[in-house]
């Protein structure tokens, strides 16, 4: 599975990623800066975010995204996933291994 959030700073982004990876709840997370524009309370917003890309085991994905809800800085934080439809098997096994 991939699955994606956001936050405003590389400090939330880099403490999100590491914890993560710690509690196994995810293999990788990568991190990039993007630019979004979002309606937020009735007003259309823009800012500077860093968009973290987690690669898990689809059996972790209740448990990532209740840590996600009780972790993360925003009030309603993004989380989208998507199944890895298809890859590289030994790429897939070792996530799968190193978020079980």
């Amino acid at each position: 599975m991939i699955g994606w959030t956001t936050v405003a700073t590389e400090e939330d982004a880099g403490r999100l990623a590491r914890e993560i990876v710690a509690n196994r709840l995810a293999a990788c997370v990568q991190i990039s800066p993007i630019r979004s524009i979002y309606r937020w309370e009735g007003a259309i917003e823009q800012g500077q975010e860093y968009r973290l890309a987690i690669k898990f085991a689809a059996a972790r994905e209740t448990e990532l995204e209740q840590w996600l809800g009780a972790h993360h800085p925003y009030e309603t934080p993004q989380w989208i996933c998507c199944p890895a439809m298809a890859g590289s098997e030994k790429y897939l096994n070792w996530v799968v291994e190193n978020s079980t």
